[in-house]
């Protein structure tokens, strides 16, 4: 069974533009998301998924500069694209994240593809991790499926395909009580979002080294100041999912497959 780690990356963004390849210690801050993917002793390999319009071409750039893949696919249809990004590299099980969020952790990569497996999971996450340092793990063939019964282009925001029609296995992993905190905020959005990404690497000397996620928790329970810097931002509302008629009707039927409650936890508020 191969597995890889798909980055989902885009230069379209509009609160902070091109805010993926925004300089952090004189390295693009995708960079330093690439340095910590590559510790994740689990994936065969690390794809940057793009897409095929001329001003993420940087991108391409960033991949082969950093000795990565990439794969480049539908400007929009998120889903599709790391679908196909999976095929292309003949993928069995993928474990996603965005660009924007510069720190993913590689034990909880190599935890939650062990969850995965561990579970038969169709689609796995983590409940507890700091906002913008999880991703998601997902079986190629769920993922085909899900591209067969979405009826939407628009999937920037898809895990809604895999929880909430009924059709696939998944469950969710409890991070460990030292980096539990989902309220803190580690994504970069917004230009605030972006200066406290850079302090927090300005207080641990993160200068071509990568600090693990406990530190950077431990310093933000220490340091109220720079959490309040971003504490005000509002995530944005997710556009729902839609399906096609007859996937409707798969649902209404109780056909679909779901999660054993008596094994795994509730879902996470959003």
């Amino acid at each position: 069974m191969k597995s890889a780690i798909l980055i989902t990356a885009r230069l379209k963004s509009t609160r902070l533009p091109k805010k993926v390849i925004k300089k952090i210690h004189s390295r693009p801050m995708i960079c330093h998301m690439i340095d910590r993917l590559k510790l994740a002793q689990i994936p065969d390999k690390i794809i940057l998924c793009t897409s095929t319009l001329p001003q993420d071409d940087p991108l391409l750039e960033i991949a082969n500069e950093e000795d990565i893949y990439c794969y480049r696919g539908h400007p929009d249809d998120v889903l599709l694209r790391l679908t196909q990004a999976a095929e292309e590299y003949e993928v069995d099980t993928v474990f996603n994240c965005t660009a924007d969020n510069p720190f993913v952790d590689a034990v909880y990569i190599d935890r939650l593809l062990d969850f995965h497996t561990t579970f038969g999971n169709d689609y796995s996450t983590c409940r507890g991790l700091p906002h913008g340092t999880f991703g998601w793990a997902i079986s190629h063939n769920a993922m085909k499926r899900a591209c067969k019964i979405k009826d939407e282009i628009d999937t920037e925001v898809w895990g809604g395909y895999f929880t909430e029609t009924g059709l696939f296995q998944w469950s969710e992993l409890e991070a460990d009580p030292d980096v539990n905190w989902p309220q803190l905020r580690l994504t970069v959005d917004t230009p605030e979002d972006f200066e406290l990404v850079t302090r927090i690497f300005d207080e641990l000397n993160g200068y071509g080294m990568v600090f693990p996620l406990c530190d950077i928790v431990d310093l933000c329970r220490n340091r109220p100041d720079l959490v309040a810097i971003n504490a005000n931002i509002v995530q944005k509302t997710p556009l729902p999912i839609k399906l096609k008629d007859e996937s409707e009707e798969e649902i209404s039927s109780g056909s679909g497959i779901t999660k054993d409650q008596s094994e795994c936890p509730l879902p996470m508020p959003t």
